[in-house]
């Protein structure tokens, strides 16, 4: 039973490193839209998609398993990860709980990320529009005087003068 259960840690391993990678980039990306660093915000949005789009390639092969050897639900509704059955060896059990408890605290890490950056972002498109609306009231008020152009003749008028 044990090499039955060894693909599915296997999947369970790489969905850890994913997600710790995932909260990385959650953590990086929040820095730069502090600072406002466009293609720093861009370079994290691209890497963040392509860690989702790999998380769902591996969610497919965990359901794509053999029965015997699948530990995944099939509905989002279910626990994708569960313990597998008591026909494991206790070091394969040991393990695989070791790397479940790992995993949902990246997972709680990266939900909480998540938020936290959901709202960042929520607040620098606030700023932005701030600005958006005080540059649109404001587009009449600073205009360049009409009287400009009488001001430079009267000077070059009293410096020949002289």
């Amino acid at each position: 039973m044990d090499q039955e259960v060894n693909p599915s840690c296997e999947l369970l391993e790489r969905r850890l490193a994913l997600m710790r990678e995932l909260a990385n980039s959650l953590e990086q990306v929040q820095t730069a839209v502090v600072r406002s660093d466009l293609r720093g915000i861009e370079g994290h949005t691209a890497r963040q998609r392509d860690l989702c789009q790999t998380l769902r390639q591996l969610e497919s092969e965990a359901l794509a398993l053999p029965l015997p050897s699948r530990i995944a639900g099939r509905s989002r509704s279910q626990k994708i990860w569960a313990q597998p059955d008591d026909a494991v060896s206790p070091q394969v059990r040991q393990r695989w709980n070791t790397l479940a408890q790992e995993l949902t605290q990246v997972e709680t890490q990266v939900a909480q990320l998540n938020r936290v950056y959901a709202a960042l972002l929520r607040r620098v498109q606030r700023t932005l529009q701030i600005f958006m609306r005080v540059l649109e009231s404001s587009a009449n008020t600073y205009v360049p005087p009409k009287c400009a152009a009488v001001i430079a003749p009267l000077r070059l008028r009293e410096a020949s003068h002289v």
